[in-house]
């Protein structure tokens, strides 16, 4: 499938800012990129701010985290942490680009920075929701479930900065040893 002339304009300028930050993409840049003339992109988006707020609007997927999650859940502990890493990572690594963008430009825009807190934030409550039933379930022991899935959030999206920030270049923990060396600790914890 073609992308359309404006995911196309979006796409380009996502890449371009990631490489190069707000200030360095130009306009021509992303036009050429994209493949299309500058005014063109003038046209659909009206300058760089706005095909960054599109992007921003377009890869928001705080939404699919819940759906997915919602979907799959078995109210198996080990089973269902299990997924809820590999969708949460999977969902994190197609995103990458346009996390790692609100990442280094949040400052710029205040819509990036909103994108980065909405995403832990939503996660957080699926999670907290998810601990609080299992409890109510009597399937994990008696815990704060908020505390837990605050905690549970940050060794995930820790390991997903380690992965694209910190070890980029290096020897990479696969999701399946991730897995098995840290949440393994939760579910040892919660039963």
């Amino acid at each position: 499938m073609e992308l359309s002339t404006e995911d196309k304009i979006i796409e380009a300028a996502v890449e371009l800012v990631y490489e190069k930050g707000y200030k360095g993409a130009t306009t021509r840049e992303i036009a050429e990129r994209a493949g299309v003339n500058e005014v063109t992109l003038f046209r659909h988006f009206g300058n760089k701010k706005g095909i960054v707020e599109a992007a921003m609007q377009k890869y928001a997927f705080v939404e699919l985290l819940e759906n997915t999650f919602a979907e799959k859940i078995v109210w198996d502990l080990e089973k269902d942490l299990n997924m809820i890493v590999r969708e949460y990572q999977a969902l994190l690594d197609k995103k990458k680009n346009v996390i790692l963008l609100a990442l280094r430009e949040s400052e710029q825009f205040a819509e990036l920075n909103n994108l980065l807190k909405q995403v832990p934030q939503k996660y957080i409550e699926i999670i907290t929701n998810y601990f609080t039933q299992m409890v109510e379930k009597e399937k994990i022991r008696k815990v704060d479930p908020y505390i837990v899935a605050t905690n549970f959030v940050f060794i995930n999206f820790g390991y997903f900065l380690t992965k694209t920030r910190i070890n980029s270049g290096s020897e990479e923990l696969s999701v399946d040893d991730f897995i098995n060396k840290n949440i393994a600790y939760f579910i040892q914890m919660l039963q």
